[in-house]
């Protein structure tokens, strides 16, 4: 109790060049620390975003959306695990820490993040920085489906225009406004993919329907689908995934 009301404990990142000249390698803890999110961490805070989250406790594992026949090649003729069969409902959105691990083959969410695959003790997780994390925060059908929803939220929460739906988003995610360039290019970003799927409804409802969840049929699918790339590109920004 006495560490975690310390001022040491409640230090951000940020730094000023007196700070860096008389603790360069914050030895003496001058500034708190600077670092990516766990696997499991940048998961649940995705789903938590967009109301998708389902936060009971207890219960067995469970097995969420992961790639087709990820268990088959490494199963045993006879095994219980040899073959993955996917959950359904609420058991897609359980926190991660419930999330049924086979330890020949972990989730990809989990490796792909530097989780341990359990086959050994791990006393401290390594932090990787490798082109397939951003390739799944774009494109794994979890955070799209998040994405998704999270953007729903901002269509139905958000108020009725771009400018009050925009810094709803951006206070949703990040917990502070956005500064007026923040604003010039999420506006840009928005407008665009806003011309793309006005002019290509297919694309829209096709993108809309990732993920067992359903869409709110009342929201124009194509306006929907502008926003889903908007909430994706706030989720995936660094200081969405870091700890600062």
């Amino acid at each position: 109790r006495l560490m975690v009301h310390s001022a040491a404990w409640k230090r951000d990142s940020h730094f000023h060049g007196e700070t860096l000249t008389l603790d360069p390698e914050n030895r003496f803890l001058a500034r708190g620390p600077r670092f990516r999110l766990d696997a499991e961490q940048i998961r649940d805070n995705a789903l938590k975003l967009s109301g998708l989250l389902v936060d009971k406790m207890g219960g067995k594992g469970v097995k969420p959306y992961q790639p087709a026949n990820i268990w088959e090649p490494v199963g045993f003729a006879g095994s219980n695990t040899r073959f993955y069969s996917q959950d359904n409902g609420e058991a897609l959105y359980r926190r991660s820490i419930y999330t049924f691990l086979k330890r020949t083959a972990p989730p990809p969410f989990m490796s792909n993040f530097d989780g341990p695959n359990r086959e050994q003790f791990c006393t401290k997780r390594e932090r990787s920085n490798t082109p397939l994390q951003a390739l799944q925060l774009m494109n794994d059908i979890q955070h799209v489906e998040a994405a998704r929803m999270l953007a729903q939220r901002v269509l139905t929460e958000g108020g009725d225009n771009d400018d009050a739906r925009i810094r709803f988003a951006f206070f949703e995610v990040l917990s502070r406004s956005p500064s007026d360039d923040e604003l010039q290019i999420i506006f840009a970003q928005l407008n665009h993919h806003r011309q793309r799927y006005q002019s290509d409804k297919e694309a829209a409802t096709k993108l809309v329907s990732y993920g067992e969840s359903k869409p709110n049929p009342a929201i124009d699918p194509a306006e929907l689908a502008a926003h889903t790339l908007v909430a994706s590109m706030l989720l995936n920004l660094d200081e969405t995934l870091t700890r600062n």
